[in-house]
């Protein structure tokens, strides 16, 4: 008997690996084509994500809680927003995406782009509150060295400035320094979208980019400063 159970077990365990391994090459597949989009930067119909969210549901469909295939969804929900047809209908989007985010980081709690999303989910609700803020603080301390995480907590940080504490403001100095190295050109573009460069100019891994739109500022400041003058 114990023999007999003993090849049960590893038979259980076996189909069980099988299971992830398709369920794994599944999510390969999906996530190799979301990654061609990136590559094109061409905006996706609602069809098109569909068949692709159709490859995550399919792996889910063989392990049920497959944090990839979680994230993957949640990522096609949010891009659903972009081609939604109704306010109502990208609300529904945004919230099916925190509920999957919300999913997978309990099988991934160190995950820092899982943690950025949340917040970038709720930024999207409007619903700037403790649990906001945690998100970014987590997303910041578990991926300082993260690309897509110090881009989507940038964002969300600039367009949430006047509610952030001072520890939350000093973080978003910090991405944008450690982010100086290798993805500065993206940062400076969130940066430039708001209108912040008070944040960049005077860095001078920066001064490459942010160079004219910096002497543009300080010209309209001196400018300023002459006619209070007069």
């Amino acid at each position: 008997w114990a023999c007999m159970a003993l090849f049960v077990f590893l038979g259980l365990v076996g189909l069980q690996s099988a299971r992830m391994g398709v369920s794994g090459l599944i999510v390969e597949l999906a996530q190799t084509e979301l990654n061609r989009w990136a590559a094109t930067q061409a905006r996706r119909g609602l069809g098109e994500l569909n068949r692709v969210a159709g490859y995550f549901s399919e792996s889910l469909g063989i392990i049920a809680d497959n944090p990839w295939a979680l994230e993957g969804l949640g990522a096609l929900d949010l891009a659903r927003v972009r081609v939604s047809r109704t306010p109502a209908e990208a609300v529904a989007f945004t919230r099916d995406a925190h509920t999957r985010f919300r999913q997978a980081l309990q099988l991934r709690p160190t995950a820092p782009f899982l943690w950025a999303n949340i917040a970038r989910s709720k930024l999207l609700l409007d619903e700037i509150d403790e649990d906001f803020f945690r998100a970014m603080r987590y997303a910041d301390e578990l991926g300082p060295w993260e690309p897509a995480s110090q881009q989507t907590v940038l964002f969300a940080g600039l367009a949430t400035w006047g509610k952030l504490d001072s520890g939350l403001r000093q973080s978003m100095a910090g991405i944008l320094r450690r982010g100086s190295l290798r993805n500065a050109p993206k940062l400076y573009e969130i940066v430039k979208s708001y209108r912040r460069f008070d944040l960049v100019c005077g860095v001078a891994e920066y001064n490459s980019i942010a160079g004219p739109d910096c002497q543009r500022l300080e010209g309209g400041a001196k400018s300023g400063r002459r006619m209070n003058k007069g």
